[in-house]
C-alpha cells in the first residue's frame, strides 16, 4: 500500500482511486469517529474525479450520498459519471430520486441502467412502473 500511497501523493489519478477505494474497504462502521479516514477517502475521490475518471466521479457521488449523506454534493457528481456512461452512476441515480420521490425522474436512471445490462436497475425499473 506504500507504493500506491506515494503513487497518490504524486497525482496519478488511478492511484487515487485505488487507494480511495482500498481506504474505505477498510472503513469500521462501528468506529466512533471515521472522520479523518472519510477525510482522507473523499479528498482523494476527489483528486481522481477532477482528472475526469468516470469511475472515479461515480465512486466519489456514491460517497458523498452514502457517507456524508449529502445528496446535494453527490448528485452533481453522479450526473457527470453517468453522463460518460458509468452504469453504477445511472442505478444509483434511480435510487436516489425514487428516495426523493421523483418517480419520473427515477424510472429515467433506473431505464438507462437497464439499457446497459443492469438487472437491479430493471427490477427497480419494473417495480416502480408497476406502482402507483
Amino acid at each position: 500500500m506504500d507504493d500506491l500511497r506515494a503513487q497518490a501523493a504524486a497525482g496519478a489519478p488511478d492511484a487515487m482511486l485505488a487507494l480511495a477505494l482500498r481506504l474505505e474497504a477498510e472503513l469500521d462502521p462501528y468506529a466512533d469517529d471515521n472522520t479523518e479516514a472519510e477525510q482522507e477517502i473523499e479528498n482523494l475521490l476527489l483528486g481522481a474525479a477532477e482528472h475526469g475518471l468516470p469511475r472515479a466521479l461515480a465512486e466519489l457521488g456514491s460517497f458523498l450520498w452514502h457517507v456524508q449523506e449529502n445528496d446535494e454534493e453527490a448528485l452533481p457528481w453522479l450526473l457527470r459519471a453517468a453522463d460518460l456512461g458509468e452504469v453504477d452512476a445511472m442505478s444509483l441515480l434511480g435510487d436516489i430520486y425514487d428516495f426523493l420521490d421523483e418517480r419520473d425522474t427515477a424510472i429515467t436512471w433506473y431505464g438507462r441502467a437497464a439499457e446497459h445490462g443492469d438487472e437491479q436497475a430493471a427490477e427497480n425499473l419494473d417495480l416502480l412502473s408497476r406502482s402507483t
